[in-house]
């Protein structure tokens, strides 16, 4: 390798470790004020023939219709701005909940307040024993700006002051607008982590409405909690075949992914054709399908309200800098003549990001667990064996362990011949070398007596690729496995609390500066399992011979990428790198195998003057 690619390298790998801080110099965080701030939604600019008290106005008699159906107008406005609505009254909540969810509603807006999941808790953090979230159940549109499953704050709503009764089927959200029209919705749960909702506009006066275009709103997608760094975090919109997530890069938009920015608030798709809409973090998911597709989606990237100073001298683990994706449905204008009603339905899952749950519902909803592709096949196969191995290994931790050991036998064969095809290789490298030196000034030779050379003594040039071009997918499809993997949340294994978040023993405070491996105003984290897989990396480096045809710089570069690669691995959840740590220990076991094997044996060339 020369000079430049040696300089090309290192470039990419201070690159790569500087990353967090040179984004903060190129791009740094916008100001207050550049961005929303968290108030509840408004679905639309308001149209001319909607008064400002937010109460659609009669239309012209001679613009009636006779029939009870809903004529489309014009589509929705755009782009919307978020307005705070000002309550008179206190809020009323009332809750629905069965064995998987609470549920509670709220009188401002006539939504979803609040989903808490009962089987899991908000925290496992089994380091900080003064976790606010200790007790806590994990929840949806927590920390969100506006309520959940509600036409927000526009004309549909007036003031968004709602009254809550008990129906037969479960809980009615209702509100009067003057001129005798009428906006009320109906929840009931159903089974699990479904429920359904049916959102009714009546218009019970004597002469039709104008009904504005307006927003309904899905949920917000939020972080976990206030330390959330919500990597994983986003909305869905899915047209029947294809599944598009909209998160933080698309509002960066930056350059190449990282290089300045033109940061955008608002995404707007679909042509009535959205099938549905999700919101999602790390590990939960809502999503809400209707009956009938709506005009477009919505996402606005809003900034929720930073913690206080006091706040972060007594947490500096608080993310200073938390966003909500509000996800809404669109609908266009309309005219609703007397008598007339707007009815539309929407079944709705809020739970886990669960495989097994999403996988059998209708819609493809399981495509928000962002599995797709030849990695994303790989990653369900994973999935469903890892589970598999759990009916029969009670523990998350050794059903890794047993299923990277299982994944590495099954490769065992073509790994053995590989490396018994790079032995050969390495053994007769001096024949190959007088090939070289033979035919010199003649390329062509050179290439043509080699690869004789080569077939005849049963090297395979390939041999040494094609084991890692096999097993490069698995080892995607672990990472997108386990990075979501709800299965793996809470989950024990030896000294780790938690198998989806680093193995972090304990902090060394004052050491936050560092870059990767460092937490800005918490410190270093100590975690264990990126240190035994460096270890072991470093092992099977040295037992591993490199390529006869690798330069000593490159060889210098492979021998030395086990230390890149414990940075990259350092803060990723302790599952991922179990998995790993477990494959370099079985490469270490299958390379002594093989050279055990292989004493006494002697490779005889078949030399360029025997060959006929």
């Amino acid at each position: 390798m020369d000079r430049k690619g040696i300089a090309f390298i290192a470039a990419c790998i201070a690159g790569m470790l500087g990353l967090k801080y040179g984004l903060d110099w190129i791009w740094p965080t916008p100001p207050p004020g550049s961005r929303p701030v968290a108030a509840a939604v408004s679905g639309t600019n308001t149209p001319a023939s909607v008064p400002t008290n937010g109460v659609p106005a009669a239309i012209p008699a001679s613009s009636s219709s006779s029939t009870s159906t809903v004529a489309a107008a014009s589509p929705v406005a755009s782009p919307a701005t978020f307005v705070a609505p000002s309550f008179q009254s206190a809020e009323a909540t009332e809750v629905l909940e069965n064995d998987s969810v609470r549920v509670t509603f709220t009188s401002h807006g006539g939504g979803v307040r609040l989903v808490e999941l009962k089987k899991y808790p908000a925290s496992v953090n089994c380091l900080d024993k003064d976790d606010p979230n200790r007790g806590l159940l994990a929840a949806l549109n927590r920390f969100a700006p506006t309520p959940a499953l509600t036409l927000g704050a526009g004309p549909l709503t007036g003031d968004g002051e709602f009254r809550l009764s008990r129906i037969p089927t479960g809980l009615r959200a209702e509100k009067s607008l003057a001129g005798g029209l009428v906006v009320f919705q109906d929840y009931s749960l159903s089974n699990g982590y479904f429920l359904n909702t049916t959102v009714t506009v009546e218009n019970r006066g004597a002469v039709p409405f104008s009904l504005p275009g307006h927003d309904y709103v899905v949920a917000s997608a939020t972080p976990m909690d206030r330390h959330d760094k919500a990597e994983v975090q986003g909305a869905y919109w899915y047209n029947g075949s294809k599944a598009e997530q909209i998160a933080a890069p698309w509002f960066l938009n930056a350059t190449f992914g990282c290089f300045g920015s033109n940061p955008r608030t608002e995404f707007v798709g679909g042509s009535s054709n959205v099938v549905w809409a999700a919101v999602h973090n790390q590990f939960f998911s809502l999503n809400a399908t209707p009956d009938q597709s709506p005009a477009g989606v919505r996402v606005r990237d809003v900034s929720l309200p930073k913690p206080s100073a006091a706040e972060l001298n007594a947490d500096p683990g608080l993310n200073p800098s938390q966003h909500a994706f509000v996800t809404s449905f669109t609908y266009p204008a309309s005219v609703l003549p007397p008598g007339g009603r707007l009815v539309r339905h929407h079944s709705v899952y809020a739970g886990p990001k669960e495989y097994r749950l999403l996988k059998d519902s209708e819609n493809d909803i399981a495509l928000v667990m962002d599995f797709t592709g030849i990695n994303g096949i790989c990653a369900k196969l994973l999935l469903s064996m890892l589970n598999a191995l759990h009916g029969v290994i009670p523990s998350y931790g050794w059903s890794i362990v047993a299923l990277t050991v299982l994944i590495k036998l099954a490769f065992w064969p073509l790994t053995n011949a590989s490396t018994k095809s790079m032995k050969r290789m390495a053994a007769l490298q001096p024949q190959m070398n007088e090939i070289k030196e033979k035919y010199k000034n003649d390329p062509a030779k050179v290439n043509q007596k080699t690869m004789e050379f080569m077939r005849e003594n049963r090297i395979n040039p390939m041999a040494g690729c094609l084991p890692l071009l096999l097993t490069f997918p698995v080892f995607i499809g672990f990472f997108f496995m386990l990075r979501t993997a709800i299965e793996l949340r809470g989950e024990s294994f030896l000294w780790c609390c938690d198998l989806s978040r680093p193995d972090t023993v304990f902090v060394i405070p004052g050491l936050g500066f560092l870059p990767v491996i460092g937490t800005p105003g918490v410190g270093l984290t100590l975690n264990l399992m990126p240190v035994l897989y460096l270890v072991s990396a470093w092992w099977l480096s040295s037992l591993t011979p490199p390529s006869p045809q690798m330069d000593p710089t490159q060889q210098k570069i492979m021998k030395y990428m086990p230390v890149f690669f414990g940075f990259m691995f350092y803060s990723y959840s302790a599952g991922l790198t179990l998995y790993w740590t477990t494959q370099n220990l079985m490469s270490i076991l299958q390379t002594k195998i093989t050279k055990a094997g292989e004493k006494g044996d002697k490779v005889v060339p078949v030399l360029p003057a025997r060959r006929k």
